[in-house]
């Protein structure tokens, strides 16, 4: 009767030895057993990802079939079976791609285990065993049990998501999902999803925390509603492990944010506008984009015979201009169908909240919201502006006047309007200055000529007016404030206005060359102009807006030929950010602040 084999527990050697082994070994004529020289991972190693590989180095060559036949694992607490779906035997012929297969070291001398379609469980110790009988190719016989432990990491978990469980919440709130790993972006798409449908949802990974995640509806929720969101079993780690358990979180939507927001004009390349984008004026996380949800858009052609000049599929309507209420609540679209020629504009005054026309006028142009979000003025069919109240369905009449040459713009503290009108036979162009709360309506003194680009201080009435005079064909910018005792005052010549960062700075455009700043701060006082950089792109200065708060500004700018896209800074040109990618085959057109 033979002694009993004692099996043999590998201990964790020190490098040095473990490679200081094979380098003296190699040198002659191989008469020791072969021996394990190195594993990677360690023997007792934690924390390991579910697809780890596992590697074993000898000390000399060996023979395929006497590994094969010897390696095994088993979860070490209960001895099933360590790796549901890999046969080891058979993974020393298989090819990648199955569940599992080996791949052998330069020279024979060790072998590594890849098991991506077999994965670790999740906070499971295995016990790797190598049998006695190991063979070196000359012949030499290992007879002692090599056998260590491995214990993987636990399945990701969900550590926060915005809106938490059960929350009230804008219903353009970005949906933020934080892992406690890494996570793989594709899998995670598959396996979101919301309840009642949304359409279009978009996963973004934040490239700074690849556990973090924008969920994005290609428009906003709808309003008032309960909402599910799922992460179901499909979503994995960046190495397959699974999370345990579906997660969901019930939400419940309200009104937009009321913190402001950015429209987007986006329309087919080198073509007119047919959809309006709504995004918000920070991202969500550092790392994470500015999301862009349609908020509207014309229809597209669905049948031939009824469609006019218009083919299947293409838009019958084109986007003029887009005005969002302060408060969020009220949208104003200016548009024209394009089905037939020579069609009036229509302007279309949309709830919000339900998305249907609460009012459409043939022949209108050029909205602009009062600061309060309660009175749209607009340029009706006739060329006089009228007011339009949506709370009660009221329209009104401004007293007359000469024709609107340009939209109308409210002074910041809602008592008036500045009206760019154009000239007749008995007064030049000039600016009127309306009161709707008394009726009044005249000319604003010290301004007189062709007027366009008004923009409003934040405070008061201060506004800041390009004119070109009947004295001179060169563009003047004024700066002119109707409830104060200052005349109005001349800042600078082939400057555009923008808009007030506060009431002693203007931005404008310049008109500077390529690759010069395209944007300028002017300080009213000094009349000193300081350049505003641009992080991003080629911008385009006519299309640049100040925020009514003037921390910020926005911009179309050229990303890369053929992607215009729009830009959201602080005012003084830093912390350039782009918004989410815009769907294929539409680029952004114009940009303002609303809402």
């Amino acid at each position: 009767m033979s002694p009993r084999r004692r099996p043999f527990r590998l201990r964790v050697i020190p490098l040095g030895i473990a490679f200081l082994a094979p380098s003296v070994l190699v040198t002659g004529c191989f008469s020791a057993p072969p021996q394990i020289v190195q594993l990677n991972p360690l023997a007792g190693s934690t924390q390991l990802d579910a697809n780890a590989t596992v590697e074993v180095v000898f000390d000399q060559p060996v023979t395929h079939r006497s590994v094969a036949t010897r390696l095994t694992v088993v979860e070490s607490k209960n001895s099933r079976v360590g790796l549901p779906g890999c046969n080891l035997e058979a993974a020393f012929t298989a090819r990648p791609g199955a569940p599992c297969w080996i791949t052998w070291l330069t020279g024979e001398s060790g072998f590594v285990l890849h098991h991506p379609g077999a994965l670790f469980a999740p906070n499971t110790e295995y016990t790797f065993r190598l049998g006695a009988g190991v063979t070196s190719v000359n012949g030499n016989v290992n007879s002692l049990d090599h056998v260590w432990n491995l214990t993987s990491a636990a399945a990701p978990v969900l550590t926060s998501a915005t809106p938490g469980d059960g929350a009230s919440v804008a219903r353009d709130t970005p949906l933020l999902l934080s892992f406690s790993r890494a996570m793989s972006a594709s899998a995670l798409a598959a396996a979101v999803s919301l309840s009642p449908e949304a359409t279009g949802l978009e996963v973004v990974r934040n490239p700074l925390d690849l556990g973090q995640f924008e969920v994005i509806p290609e428009r906003p929720l709808a309003p008032g509603t309960p909402y599910t969101l799922t992460v179901s079993r499909r979503a994995t780690d960046a190495f397959g492990q699974p999370i345990s358990s579906p997660i969901t979180v019930h939400f419940r939507t309200t009104a937009l944010l009321a913190e402001g927001h950015l429209l987007v004009l986006a329309g087919p390349s080198l073509g007119a506008a047919t959809t309006v984008m709504l995004a918000q004026l920070t991202a969500p996380a550092t790392g994470l984009p500015i999301p862009a949800q349609v908020l509207d858009s014309v229809p597209v052609c669905s049948d031939p015979d009824d469609c006019g000049d218009v083919g299947p599929g293409q838009p019958t309507a084109v986007i003029d201009s887009a005005s969002l209420a302060p408060g969020g609540q009220w949208l104003a679209i200016v548009q024209t169908d394009v089905t037939h020629l020579n069609q009036p504009p229509v302007l279309r005054i949309i709830d919000v909240q339900n998305g249907l026309d609460q009012l459409d006028l043939t022949g209108a142009t050029s909205p602009a919201w009062s600061p309060d979000g309660a009175t749209l003025a607009f340029v009706a069919s006739n060329s006089t502006v009228e007011l339009y109240d949506p709370t009660s369905g009221t329209l009104s009449e401004l007293p007359a006047g000469s024709s609107p040459s340009a939209p109308p713009v409210w002074t910041a503290d809602g008592e008036a309007l500045a009206i760019p009108v154009a000239a007749t036979t008995t007064s030049p162009a000039h600016v009127d200055l309306a009161n709707p709360s008394i009726g009044a309506r005249y000319p604003l003194p010290g301004v007189v000529g062709t007027a366009d680009h008004l923009v409003a201080a934040p405070q008061g009435e201060e506004l800041a007016i390009q004119v070109t005079s009947p004295s001179s064909p060169i563009p003047a910018t004024w700066v002119v404030d109707p409830a104060g005792s200052r005349p109005a005052s001349r800042v600078g010549t082939q400057i555009t206005p923008v808009g007030f960062t506060d009431s002693a700075t203007l931005v404008v455009a310049l008109n500077a060359p390529p690759g010069s700043p395209q944007l300028g701060a002017l300080d009213i006082a000094t009349g000193m102009l300081s350049p505003i950089g641009a992080g991003l792109g080629d911008p385009d200065p006519d299309s640049a807006s100040v925020a009514p708060s003037g921390r910020q500004i926005a911009y179309i700018t050229t990303l890369a030929p053929g992607a215009e896209e729009a830009v959201i800074a602080n005012a003084d040109g830093s912390g350039p950010l782009p918004l989410t990618g815009l769907p294929a085959g539409l680029e952004a057109l114009a940009v303002s602040f609303g809402g």
